[in-house]
């Protein structure tokens, strides 16, 4: 008798264990932030190379509104089916693609709507390299880590989010050529052409739209989407020329953060049922 109570105290010991470790668990994962998708760039998205580092904004979106949003400096690795291409324009005006894998840092700006990611400028120096921009393929998500130094190590649940079909659903909103979606890539684009500390200049300011919207580049976009950043540069650089304490660079991302949370409400409220 004192045997099967034993036997039985045994078995509840081990249950209730399992039980405070699968409860454990869930809570560590509920204190991670939420999963991202990148955005797909439809043209390479130019780097800023200062201070040994190449670093560059990139449109993202949340696919766990559940989740607590990330802090800004919360470090991602990267995980999807594509492979973010480094396209280097060499001072000899040649172009040469290589695969970026494994040489890119991911962290967030402080929300879900995009990341910075960066790269180490010496592993450049052997490339003969002008320039440096990165081409961003479809279905590239991103998972947050529990620590800066130690690579994700993601539940099942955050894998089947990052690479299922809650991602697939997010091209239908973010890489599908919207007016809104066009929109945020221009932005983007205007945002990585501008210092990263924020401050431009009024010729700066005056060119950027230009330089970011060449023919050949404005082909790739939808004419809503064109005109919703041209407002969005016309009123941001209104309050640089009047004097106002508004940075560019700051104003951009503002409204480059409005548009992309209202398209990941739009996002979330069509996700019923994933």
């Amino acid at each position: 008798m004192f045997r099967h109570i034993a036997s039985f105290a045994l078995c509840l010991g081990l249950a209730a264990g399992i039980a405070s470790s699968k409860a454990e668990a869930s809570a560590a994962e509920t204190k991670l932030p939420q999963v991202l998708g990148l955005i797909a760039t439809k043209l390479p998205v130019p780097l800023n190379c200062t201070d040994g580092t190449c670093t560059g904004f990139f449109s993202a979106f949340c696919l766990q509104e559940h989740r607590p949003k990330p802090d800004a400096g919360h470090v991602y690795d990267v995980a999807g089916e594509g492979d973010i291409t480094m396209v280097v324009a060499k001072k000899d005006g040649s172009t040469a693609e290589f695969s970026a894998a494994g040489l890119l840092h991911f962290e967030s700006t402080g929300a879900y709507t995009s990341v910075r990611i960066s790269m180490d400028a010496g592993r450049l120096a052997s490339l003969d390299a002008a320039s440096i921009s990165l081409s961003v393929p479809r279905r590239v998500s991103l998972l947050p880590r529990s620590e800066p130094t130690v690579a994700a190590l993601p539940s099942k649940e955050d894998l089947e989010t990052a690479l299922g079909e809650k991602r697939v659903l997010a091209e239908g909103y973010f890489e599908n050529g919207s007016p809104r979606a066009d929109s945020g890539a221009l932005i983007s684009r205007m945002i990585n052409l501008l210092p990263a500390d924020g401050y431009a200049g009024k010729a700066l300011r005056g060119g950027v739209w230009d330089k970011a919207t060449t023919p050949a580049n404005l082909r790739q976009f939808a004419p809503q989407g064109i005109e919703a950043a041209r407002d969005a540069y016309a009123r941001c650089k209104a309050y640089g020329d009047q004097g106002y304490k508004v940075r560019l660079r700051g104003c951009l991302e503002k409204s480059h953060d409005k548009l992309m949370r209202n398209l990941n409400d739009k996002y979330w409220e069509g996700d019923a049922g994933f």
